[in-house]
């Protein structure tokens, strides 16, 4: 698995979807994400740091989970089927000893809900090799900061279409 982090939220202006870009740390890869609007403005607003006046289901999510004594370790993008990428959010029982096998407890998730609680809580996006492998793109500029004006460029031209192309193309082989 690779460490990954959020680079920047874009617009697939073809079909007027967010796209969530991670990019895989140690690399110039980006994996673009589809994540529904909603997700997308949360994702915005942390990323923001601005806060919503009342507690959104992911803050209800976190706060059932330390209230049970738990805590979000991380979040793993780690498959894609029919063009649906899954993940899984690991958290850790706070309650069992650090050296029990069972003080770790995995749940599937959409990629857009793992990412806002890896988000809200500092956890480790990971996504898994495979997936880096055969679903990334690679930005071949000289700076990879998001300040940057040939990162803002690259991302501007970013042809989503040809991405959605390349996905499937891969599932058909």
């Amino acid at each position: 698995m690779k460490k990954a982090k959020v680079k920047a939220l874009v617009l697939d202006k073809l079909n007027n979807a967010p796209v969530v870009l991670l990019e895989i740390e140690g690399t110039k890869k980006i994996l673009p994400i589809w994540i529904g609007a909603c997700e997308a403005s949360v994702i915005a607003m942390i990323l923001e740091e601005n806060e919503f006046e009342r507690p959104l289901t992911h803050d209800l999510m976190l706060n059932v989970i330390e209230g049970l004594e738990a805590k979000v370790e991380n979040v793993v993008i780690n498959k894609i089927e029919n063009n649906t990428f899954y993940a899984r959010v690991v958290l850790r029982d706070l309650t069992i000893p650090p050296d029990d096998e069972e003080q770790y407890i995995e749940f599937d998730a959409r990629p857009s809900d793992s990412i806002i609680l890896a988000l809200k809580t500092n956890s480790p996006i990971f996504v898994s090799n495979e997936i880096v492998e055969s679903h990334t793109i690679e930005f071949e500029g000289e700076s990879f900061e998001s300040e940057d004006e040939e990162f803002k460029k690259f991302v501007e031209n970013l042809d989503i279409n040809e991405f959605r192309k390349r996905i499937k193309k891969d599932e058909d082989n």
